[in-house]
């Protein structure tokens, strides 16, 4: 049996975190169309956008084999509208490069590792869909990679400046964190920790936009990834 019994429910509170990033996804790239400056950026956001919105009917199907029965609504929803007000309200402002950061560098960076996290654990219990699943991590990695790309040529040409970018777009990141851990209880029900996941995203963040807080998390001592990685 490739999932254990009790892991369903909890796999698709993961999955509806993954779902509501991808819509939010779609409706950025989407926006950004109009807020890119050069044709072949237009046409990757383009790209994105489609692919985004197969993402979300992807992670939906799942969530519909794994959980047949509606699940109440989960307490991300409320943090994740608050991430979308934000972004947003750049897109109000045409404000590209804060649009950037939040969502092809953090909302993209901290998706790409939830997946490729999980795509760990399921490589070994020979899940199906392998192809499927790379390819949807490729995907996230373009986006992320297309991201970073563009902002330095932003910041390298001077349009951006590191500290007025840094100011303007810190705001994302306490939230993204608090998206995160508000699926703590599914994390810990197959014995993965946030916090670990939160530390790996951070360290594939621009050295500009990392942050070393020192404020406390809850965790639990346990041998990492036991459940799905068995």
């Amino acid at each position: 049996m490739l999932i254990k019994f009790g892991e369903h429910v909890h796999l698709a509170q993961l999955l509806t975190f993954m779902v509501l990033g991808e819509q939010l996804a779609h409706d950025c790239a989407q926006a950004q169309i109009s807020l890119a400056p050069a044709r072949d950026m237009k046409t990757f956001l383009a790209s994105q956008a489609r692919q985004e919105g197969y993402h979300a009917l992807a992670f939906q199907g799942a969530i519909r084999w794994l959980t047949p029965q509606s699940q109440h609504p989960s307490p991300m929803s409320e943090h994740m509208n608050a991430y979308r007000a934000l972004l947003e309200a750049a897109i109000a402002r045409q404000d590209f490069a804060e649009t950037l950061v939040a969502e092809q560098i953090i909302l993209e960076g901290l998706g790409e590792t939830i997946l490729k996290k999980i795509e760990a654990g399921l490589v070994k219990r020979g899940a199906p869909f392998h192809r499927l699943r790379r390819m949807l991590i490729h995907q996230e990695e373009a986006h992320h990679q297309f991201g970073l790309r563009v902002l330095n040529t932003m910041l390298e040409r001077d349009e951006e400046s590191y500290e007025t970018l840094r100011d303007r777009t810190q705001k994302y990141l306490p939230l993204a964190k608090r998206l995160l851990f508000s699926a703590q209880d599914a994390f810990y029900s197959i014995n993965e920790d946030p916090q670990d996941y939160w530390d790996e995203f951070q360290q594939h963040l621009p050295a500009w936009l990392q942050t070393h807080s020192s404020q406390p998390h809850h965790s639990r001592p346990f041998q990492l990834a036991t459940c799905i990685h068995s």
